[in-house]
């Protein structure tokens, strides 16, 4: 009886042994996760500074050129009002990411219905971006394969949002002289965006690192691209909040394609009005 109870005791230390055994992995395994991600919190917190001081400085200073030159020709006066416009762009398109990510790690982040004419927004976004492809003389083509009239029942802020920062990715991966081809779907009750650009690429090991938050591919001294490596996950973000899909077709150093797929969605409610940006089955 004593070696019974001996080896049930025995067996219950190898248990206990286990479970502390066990519970020290998950718990180191936990450590590793968030030395992690505090490490590319704070990368990020260190890059985001460097992309708001930069065009924040060129404004102050551009600012300043255009109150010197009160006396100068229409055309400084001019040249330097564009170029502060532009940073001034930048500066609030990177601040809108910031804040669009700090809502969605706080949960917080709703879908606010609307109708939008689809066609209108994203010839609107296209020509905020403008001063950005014109820069690199890109040629930005659309090809429209659906009622330019219709209108579609989403969350209009969050698409032109996502629309923003897709085709931004695309100008500023694409190469200078080259071009960004957008196509434009409509099915029984969705729609379908295509954007096409003939940049570097990605790898197939990293497409899913890409839609990751505080995540850039190209980071540290060697950079070249700007940015804060947000875009991307907030696209992803915003399309699950829809039920869309979003997938990439890419090869590294064959350029990318990024679909994106939305579903109409219905709301009778009062609150479901058409919203103007800029002066059946689902694919």
């Amino acid at each position: 009886m004593e070696d019974k109870s001996n080896n049930k005791q025995l067996e219950r230390i190898n248990e206990l042994e286990a479970k502390v055994e066990e519970s020290a992995q998950q718990i180191a395994l936990l450590s590793c996760k968030l030395l992690e991600a505090e490490s590319q919190r704070s990368s990020f917190l260190s890059h985001i500074l460097n992309e708001i001081n930069n065009p924040l400085t060129s404004i102050l200073g551009l600012t300043n050129n255009i109150r010197r030159m009160a006396y100068s020709s229409p055309e400084s006066v001019h040249k330097q009002a564009n170029l502060a416009y532009e940073q001034a762009y930048e500066l609030d398109y990177k601040m809108r990411n910031v804040f669009a990510a700090a809502a969605i790690e706080a949960g917080t982040a709703t879908v606010r219905l609307g109708k939008v004419d689809v066609s209108e927004m994203l010839e609107g976004v296209i020509q905020d971006l403008h001063f950005k492809s014109s820069r690199k003389d890109l040629d930005v083509r659309v090809d429209k394969r659906m009622d330019t009239e219709r209108h579609f029942g989403t969350d209009p802020s969050l698409l032109h949002a996502m629309l923003l920062n897709l085709i931004g990715n695309a100008i500023e991966f694409s190469p200078k002289g080259d071009s960004v081809k957008i196509t434009l779907e409509a099915g029984g009750m969705g729609i379908l965006f295509t954007i096409e650009d003939n940049g570097s690429g990605i790898d197939k090991n990293d497409q899913k690192l890409i839609f990751g938050r505080f995540k850039q591919l190209d980071e540290g001294v060697t950079k070249t691209h700007q940015g804060t490596g947000l875009g991307l996950s907030i696209v992803k973000e915003y399309t699950d909040l829809l039920g869309g899909t979003l997938d990439i077709i890419s090869e590294k150093g064959e350029g990318s394609i990024f679909i994106l797929a939305l579903p109409e969605i219905a709301d009778h409610s009062e609150s479901f009005e058409e919203v103007s940006f800029g002066d059946e089955e689902l694919f």
